[in-house]
């Protein structure tokens, strides 16, 4: 199975606390920075918003937030 695939920003504070998170709890994360055009294109084409980063592509749908991303990593 592939690792979700994590839109954010590298510099991005509010990121970096998913980042950790799937760092201290061993979760693989295929990481994308937004800031790079591709990973913005590929962000927008699946309806996120790159000012409303961080986002968790996984199982087809696009998990938003902090919040909700470790809640999802939670229940697995």
């Amino acid at each position: 199975m592939a690792a979700p695939v994590l839109y954010y920003w590298a510099p991005c504070s509010t990121c970096s606390v998913v980042v950790n998170y799937a760092n201290e709890h061993g979760i693989e994360l295929d990481k994308r920075d937004v800031e790079q055009e591709a990973p913005y294109q590929e962000l927008l084409a699946l309806g996120g918003d790159a000012n409303l980063i961080p986002y968790l592509h996984v199982d087809d749908r696009l998990i938003q937030g902090n919040d909700a991303i470790i809640e999802y990593f939670e229940s697995k």
